[in-house]
């Protein structure tokens, strides 16, 4: 295996060489480069074969947000991580549309290396250059109009809770996703990974929240707005609905709490493919008219890969916990993780499949339908009995579901 290649920049020497002494033992593994400025950061860049790019933030004649702004489009290949001082949650708030990731000064080498290895592991999810310069791209992802005018209402009032302020965030996966990136970099310094919202609103604070909300508003490019709104709430609904139904399986507290988060992000793969690949957007919806090809089969024939895979490689990129990334880029594929019995996984794929099932009942296709369900494993997992207790539940949640739906219409 050919080794990773890290740029580090930072115009304290002092600091590159703590860096190099402390990671030393990584020299087996990586390529490490030290460069002292934005303007060599580019140029060591041109070369090629970097992997990932951590920098300090404030630095002479080009800071870190230039720098990884110019990193972002022209190698958007690369993971990009801020490596900044904690006074400077400001600086990294304005690098929250073009960082993947933030860690703070004084960093542990021990959270350095499992950062970075974690980046450089990602890339084995695509396989694909072009895919993961597409998703290394983004800046952020469209949110329904109505959900940003509702956080906006809510932060700006004095008597609104946290819970309000989550139970917003929970309808929507963009700003939903932008939170817990932040949240779980190990700029705060946290000590175990965040996946309940609501935790995330009390750390951050409203004007960390209603910065992240305003960044995410701001940052939308033009092509953001080629989804059509109602696909937008459809993936949106389907979305809550899966982590709702997937958190009622199961009953640990942590793993109700993944399964939401999860399931609420499990098609974020499928928003990507529509703000970011129009065009391979526009042929996989041709393909969906054939009846001899699932979605599924259809988004390998055009892209190489799932929209599941793309959104777990999005989300590892932004540094989501490691249980969230494997259930998103694995929904479809449980059997490709070992873990018996019903994981968070596992729950997230029985949900999707349940209520895409409950879906074809209440809504009917010419198109054969073939279940997203795979048998075989829950079988293997000793679930099968569950699945008419599942079916009622996946039928409840879509009542409910339903109700919320014309509640909100009327």
């Amino acid at each position: 295996m050919s080794k990773k290649t890290v740029l580090f920049v930072d115009d304290e020497l002092n600091v590159l060489e703590g860096l190099r002494t402390r990671l030393h033992r990584q020299r087996g593994k990586w390529e490490m480069v030290f460069v002292q400025s934005g303007r060599e950061a580019l140029e060591r860049l041109a070369i090629g074969d970097v992997d990932v790019l951590v920098t300090d933030m404030r630095m002479p004649e080009m800071d870190g947000v230039t720098l990884l702004k110019r990193a972002q489009e022209e190698y958007p290949r690369v993971v990009r991580i801020v490596l900044s001082g904690h006074a400077e949650l400001e600086a990294a708030l304005r690098a929250i549309h073009v960082a993947h990731q933030f860690l703070s000064k004084p960093c542990e080498p021990g959270v350095i290396e499992n950062v970075v290895e974690r980046a450089c592991n990602l890339q084995s999810l695509l396989h694909n250059e072009v895919l993961e310069k597409t998703v290394g791209r983004i800046e952020n992802l469209p949110s329904p109009p109505v959900i940003y005018s509702q956080l906006m209402v809510a932060l700006n009032n004095e008597f609104a809770s946290p819970i309000t302020v989550a139970s917003i965030l929970k309808q929507d996966m963009a700003m939903c996703a932008k939170t817990l990136q932040l949240v779980n970099s190990a700029f705060f310094g946290f000590t175990h990974k965040i996946t309940e919202v609501q935790d995330a609103v009390t750390y951050l604070g409203y004007n960390t929240i209603r910065q992240i909300v305003l960044t995410v508003e701001v940052f939308h490019r033009p092509k953001s707005k080629t989804i059509p709104a109602i696909t937008l709430e459809a993936l949106q609904t389907h979305a809550g609905l899966v982590g709702a139904l997937a958190s009622n399986l199961l009953t640990d507290k942590r793993d109700k709490e993944d399964a939401f988060i999860s399931g609420l992000l499990h098609d974020i793969g499928k928003l990507v493919v529509a703000t970011e690949m129009p065009e391979e957007n526009k042929k996989l919806q041709m393909l969906a008219l054939k009846p001899e090809l699932t979605s599924l089969e259809a988004e390998k024939q055009v892209l190489g890969v799932t929209h599941a895979e793309i959104g777990g490689y999005l989300l590892g990129l932004w540094g989501l916990p490691y249980s969230v990334v494997e259930a998103v880029a694995n929904h479809h594929t449980p059997a490709n993780v070992e873990i018996p019995g019903l994981s968070v996984l596992a729950a997230i794929h029985v949900a999707d499949a349940l209520l895409h099932e409950e879906m074809r009942i209440r809504r009917p296709s010419s198109k054969p339908h073939r279940s997203l369900l795979d048998y075989a494993f829950i079988e293997q997992q000793g679930l099968t009995k569950s699945l008419p207790i599942w079916r009622d539940k996946a039928r409840q949640q879509m009542d409910l579901g339903a109700r919320g739906m014309s509640k909100a219409l009327s």
